[in-house]
């Protein structure tokens, strides 16, 4: 077993928990309790879009399932909200290059 599967499993394993969800709670049409449950156990690794179909009920991102890392985007729209109309900290143009994958023009 891998342990980047293991680790997704885990992740979604710990927020299911702190939820108080159980794996029917988490299951929708098209991602079953029992492939919730081969997730959690790290024997299947899921879709990009299961885990985006998963995030609203965990109340988390896919980014966050994916690397246990907080979302650059997600903290990227925190800073533009906090600082409204003032200039925005360097920050906010590091998490903007990583968010758009080091595309963005200087």
């Amino acid at each position: 077993m891998r342990d980047d599967l293991r680790s997704i499993g885990d992740r979604i394993r710990e927020r299911r928990r702190e939820l108080g969800l159980s794996q029917r709670d988490l299951s929708q049409p098209g991602i079953s309790y029992a492939y919730i449950s081969r997730i959690e156990s790290g024997k299947r690794r899921p879709s990009l879009k299961a885990l985006r179909k998963l995030t609203p009920k965990l109340e988390t991102t896919a980014h966050w399932l994916e690397t246990g890392a907080p979302d650059p985007a997600d903290e990227l729209a925190a800073l533009v909200l906090e600082y409204g109309r003032r200039p925005l900290p360097r920050r906010a143009t590091q998490l903007a290059r990583k968010v758009l994958g080091g595309n963005a023009r200087e």
